[in-house]
């Protein structure tokens, strides 16, 4: 055991490169160049009663002992020792040190050689760590085992963080933290139906007695919507117009409107989900989005071909309609739905329904809700059910007391996951 103490402790003292000489405001102790050969570390240790210049200890390398291409520097504190240790990297080594403004009382500048491998500096658990402590740089890839046994490497996202983030914490996907994944929260109104109206869209279009009543939402089957306008000529906002183009790409467009004149899209969409003002101007009349027909104070004639309306006193559609778009997968996280604003008695049955790309609607979740007041439902997915791209979601209600002039709102939840 002694005779390896002994050769794991081997080492010469750096008599050119070490000095005990105070010095003087801002001097210097130059160091000269020695021969790392023969050399596995080098430490270097240093004590000043004040405070280094900025940078001032150098620790430098090189070729031929002229230029001196790798270096490293470190601010040393007053009064307080520090310990560095560096690997050869070059044939030559040197040492500098540039006091600070004050003068030294006390000055210890020590450089060990060793001629093999020695432990590098190292710090108590408890001692705080500063910027210009010494360290050892290592690269490591971090492993993980799946359910199934299988071993993968740990990515990181583009911000630098854990790809491990929890993809189910909807605060981590808002920050970013989670690459490639969004949430879309769908809420919306069926502002004012009655039992004769039996089951509606969850959409703005669901009132009675307007000229762009249309209480079952109607999907494009192509990429012809195509236009905006206002039923009041004022409106001169932009308006922004997310949704799908022909080949089901998410597609965000913005649109000056031009009062009840039609503002033909740039770009001509197959579905439409949001619309919002992103103006500075309230709007004043209803907002239209629409496959171009025949208007009448800017509301379209047929109502049938209206695809998104804005009600002037939200800013934004309040339609519960969703597509998922190309190359991305949706999970519903939760749906609800209230009968807040209801004006009689009534129970209502409420559906969220899905339609997978080239098939129909198909009922997912059913819950029926009494309007006692005010009431509230809401149901959240333990195992979120997976929509393909294409596919149309909804929610959908039916009133089935005898009442006229109710309305309900309501909403769902979506994480979509890139592909």
């Amino acid at each position: 055991m002694s005779l390896l103490r002994e050769v794991m402790t081997t080492g010469d003292v750096s008599t050119l490169n070490s000095s005990a000489t105070p010095l003087t405001g801002d001097a210097t102790f130059p160091g000269t160049s020695e021969s790392t050969l023969q050399y596995a570390v080098l430490v270097v240790s240093v004590y000043s009663d004040v405070a280094s210049a900025t940078n001032g200890l150098t620790v430098s390398q090189s070729k031929d002992g002229t230029n001196w291409d790798h270096t490293d520097v470190f601010t040393i504190p007053a009064a307080t020792g520090k310990t560095f240790s560096f690997q050869p990297q070059a044939e030559y080594f040197k040492v500098d040190y540039t006091n600070g403004v004050d003068a030294q009382s006390e000055f210890r500048l020590s450089v060990i050689k060793k001629k093999t491998y020695v432990k590098p500096s190292s710090h108590r658990i408890q001692d705080a760590i500063s910027t210009e402590d010494d360290a050892e740089l290592v690269k490591s890839v971090l492993t993980g085992e799946d359910v199934d046994g299988t071993f993968q490497n740990v990515q990181t996202t583009v911000d630098g963080n854990l790809s491990i983030s929890d993809n189910s914490n909807g605060l981590s996907i808002a920050q970013g933290l989670v690459t490639g994944v969004s949430v879309i929260h769908k809420f919306g109104a069926a502002p004012d139906f009655d039992t004769g109206d039996n089951e509606v869209t969850v959409w703005d279009g669901a009132e009675d007695g307007t000229a762009w009543e249309l209480m079952n939402y109607v999907y494009s089957t192509t990429a012809d919507i195509d236009s905006l306008s206002s039923s009041d000529n004022g409106d001169t906002v932009d308006m922004e117009i997310q949704g799908l183009d022909t080949n089901g790409v998410l597609t965000v467009q913005t649109i000056t409107l031009t009062g009840q004149t039609r503002a033909p899209l740039t770009t001509s969409l197959k579905r439409v989900f949001r619309v919002k003002n992103v103006g500075a101007t309230d709007l004043a009349g209803h907002v239209f989005v629409y496959v171009n027909v025949a208007l009448t104070a800017g509301v379209p004639n047929t109502a049938a071909n209206i695809r998104a309306i804005v009600q002037p006193e939200n800013n934004q559609t309040e339609m519960v309609v969703y597509t998922i778009p190309t190359g991305y997968t949706g999970y519903m996280r939760s749906w609800y739905a209230s009968t807040a604003g209801a004006n009689k008695t009534s129970n209502y049955i409420m559906k969220v329904k899905a339609r997978p790309l080239g098939q129909v609607f198909q009922l997912k979740h059913r819950a029926s809700i009494d309007d006692l007041g005010t009431s509230h439902i809401q149901h959240v997915y333990v195992d979120p059910p997976k929509f393909d791209a294409g596919t149309d979601l909804e929610m959908t209600t039916q009133m089935l007391a005898s009442t006229t002039a109710a309305s309900i709102s309501g909403g769902f939840d979506i994480v979509l996951v890139a592909d």
